[in-house]
């Protein structure tokens, strides 16, 4: 806290009298933005360049450190009245001076478009003026009320962020990053890059220096407040932006001359800019890019290589990247036709797109080289992920009550993430009435039933007899073969118009019954015969679920729709629809993995694959899992690892606090729910993108 106070003094003493030292000299590209600005401003500015130059008409702003406010005021005559301008500072006198001139370069301008809010850079989700009226009105003199005023503060951040997530189109700071203590600088890049729009940018000036600074400058208050002792060697700089995610970087302005040579280490001034460019899966649509040189190979953030004149295959995140922010060093090849996307491969960095792909628009075979998009060299926990994505999974309102009503099955599957079979257990009656009594206390929800084989369960007639009374829709999840013998629950299911979801995992005979058991296959089509026979597929709803019978992630469900669809007809057999949903590395399928010794590229196919978009959609934000045993959980996968939820244990809790007691708490996460966010993302309710 000591270079935190030495700065917030000086730049005080800053507001009041102008201090020459804290001064970088710095010429302005368009002098004539100053003219309306009042000269107080001009005079208590302390900056090292001009982002200014880089922000573009319509604009959101966000000025970092915005001081006096000379910046704001400039780019507010860039972006112009459809634009809008923030300015953030910690320091009381600064933004009182910026707020003093305020409406009177309004009018000079005929419009308000700027602000100037309190918070340190390095937490802008903080609005530091909302924390200063609490404690005025609640100070802290016991533990009760820290307590109280840390709950306040998590309140702030979570459900009022002063800026919010991809909110801003660029950020600006001069030469105040330097200012922030090492140990909190990481965030700071975190936060600029949280709230960026996608496809946004930032726009830096400040102080870097050729070599690291020692110990003993870092601990002079003086100097940290004078923008030498914080700041970052010039290589650390550029590597923070891509540490906290952003997918280029490029130097504007380099000062030739130093400012200041302190023990030998010159510090100067430099101006980048850094954008946050698409993330996402990778999907492959068929686009090329040419790399037009002088070099004869380069190389991007994430490790495509790009060699001189050749036709270098990119997904179409790549290419839209590309695209936007190095345009003027390739040249761009679409296929001639729309091509069918498919996932990207991965392996090594670099695959030639045969100029097929674009002449005719049909997919063709490598020319040569391997696949890219290669898997990330360090495999990073999900929870961690989510930490540097600036997210976190709470629970909404429940919708879909999911029950596992037993580990027994006539199967024994290969990618069974429960491990079930013949000698699995089955729900008590007991957790079957306290479910009963759950949904009649909350009519309307989706009562989702699963297993094992729901099948086998000698009380099913009845809980679902008695479910549909309070239910808005009831779903059957089967693997086909356990209702062969069930005429009477067919029948039954039909009746109460109950959704069957059924496991299907290939076309192909041999790889269906590999990961389902030999004679399966046939045994299913004949299950289908009996289902269309009773209706389904025509008068009632009969989905299909659909995974990879290899170490692959599962495809669009509208790419293999219409095989599906033209294989079924041509058996005289019908079904509604179908889902595809990811193997996930836990039960018994990750005992296979760990067999063929494939379980650690497994889990770099998901990571590597991680698409952030599927996080809104995520089946857990709306749904609980109950167990035979009727603990609780955030989906049927955490059940099968046993992660529980923390504060609601069983059903019979439930019953006690309600479902209103689970809204917003944090969800049981852990390294298999890559297998959810990978590429489109899946669920039990199919893709998710």
């Amino acid at each position: 806290m000591v270079m935190e106070t030495a700065v917030l003094e000086t730049y005080k003493r800053a507001a009041k009298t102008k201090e020459i030292r804290l001064c970088c000299p710095v010429s302005y590209s368009r002098p004539e933005l100053l003219k309306i600005i009042p000269q107080e401003i001009l005079e208590k500015d302390y900056g090292c360049g001009d982002p200014t130059v880089y922000v573009r008409e319509g604009e959101v702003v966000l000025d970092l450190g915005s001081g006096s406010g000379k910046h704001c005021y400039m780019i507010a005559q860039i972006v112009g009245p459809k634009g809008k301008v923030i300015g953030v500072d910690f320091n009381d006198e600064m933004l009182a001076l910026a707020r003093k001139y305020q409406n009177e370069i309004a009018k000079k301008l005929g419009y308000l478009n700027t602000e100037f809010r309190k918070a340190r850079i390095q937490n802008l989700k903080l609005n530091l003026e909302k924390v200063d009226s609490y404690l005025l009105e609640n100070p802290i003199k016991t533990f009760e009320d820290l307590l109280k005023f840390e709950e306040f503060i998590k309140y702030l951040e979570e459900k009022e962020p002063l800026i919010p997530d991809n909110s801003v189109d660029t950020v600006v700071s001069n030469c105040v990053l330097n200012l922030v203590k090492d140990e909190d600088k990481e965030k700071l890049f975190r936060e600029i890059f949280r709230v960026l729009k996608p496809e946004g940018r930032a726009v830096i000036s400040d102080i870097v220096s050729d070599e690291d600074v020692p110990e003993l400058l870092k601990k002079d208050p003086e100097l940290w407040a004078g923008c030498i002792s914080g700041a970052l060697r010039e290589d650390k700089f550029i590597e923070a932006f891509l540490k906290a995610g952003f997918t280029s970087v490029r130097i504007l302005k380099y000062d030739e001359k130093p400012w200041q040579v302190i023990e030998g280490i010159e510090f100067r001034s430099i101006t980048i800019e850094a954008h946050k460019g698409e993330k996402g899966s990778c999907i492959d649509k068929g686009h090329a890019v040419i790399y037009t040189g002088p070099f004869v190979k380069v190389e991007d953030s994430e490790g495509h290589i790009f060699e001189l004149g050749k036709r270098v295959a990119v997904c179409e995140r790549t290419f839209k990247n590309l695209k936007r922010y190095a345009y003027d060093q390739f040249i761009f090849v679409e296929p001639a036709k729309p091509l069918t996307p498919r996932p990207f491969p991965w392996g090594e960095k670099i695959i030639y797109r045969s100029p097929k792909v674009t002449k005719n628009g049909k997919w063709d075979s490598v020319v040569s080289g391997s696949p890219c998009c290669s898997p990330p060299q360090e495999f990073i926990p999900f929870s961690q992920k989510l930490r540097e994505i600036g997210i976190t999974l709470t629970k909404g309102s429940v919708d879909i009550i999911q029950v596992n009503v037993g580990s027994k099955c006539n199967e024994k599957c290969l990618h069974c993430h429960l491990s079930a079979g013949p000698k699995g257990g089955l729900m008590s009656e007991k957790v079957i009435s306290a479910i009963l009594e759950l949904l009649k206390r909350y009519p309307g929800k989706i009562l989702d039933i699963t297993g094992g084989s729901p099948e086998l369960h000698p009380l099913i007639k009845d809980f679902i007899s008695q479910a549909s009374m309070y239910t808005k829709e009831i779903l059957f999840r089967t693997n086909f073969t356990a209702l062969l013998e069930r005429d009477d629950l067919i029948t039954l299911l039909a009746e109460k118009k109950v959704k069957i979801i059924g496991s299907f995992p290939s076309l192909e005979e041999h790889s269906a019954d590999f990961f389902r058991g030999n004679g399966f296959y046939k045994r299913a089509f004949l299950a289908l015969k009996k289902l269309n026979e009773a209706g389904y597929g025509r008068i009632y709803s009969l989905y299909l679920m659909v995974n990879p019978t290899d170490i692959s992630l599962a495809p669009p469900e509208n790419e293999i729709k219409k095989e599906f669809y033209k294989f079924f007809n041509e058996k005289g057999l019908y079904f509604t629809d179908l889902y595809v949903l990811n193997n996930f590395p836990i039960g018994r399928f990750k005992r296979y993995l760990k067999k063929i010794g494939k379980l650690d590229d497994y889990y770099k196919l998901l990571y590597a694959n991680f698409n952030p978009e599927t996080l809104k959609k995520v089946m857990c934000l709306k749904l609980i899992n109950i167990s035979p045993d009727g603990s609780l959980y955030d989906c049927d996968f955490n059940q099968a690892l046993k992660l529980s939820l923390k504060e609601t244990k069983n059903i019979f809790e439930l019953l006690e606090k309600g479902l209103e007691a689970l809204e917003n708490k944090p969800i049981q996460i852990g390294d298999h729910c890559y297998a959810c966010t990978a590429l489109y993302g899946t669920s039990c309710f199919g893709s998710l993108t």
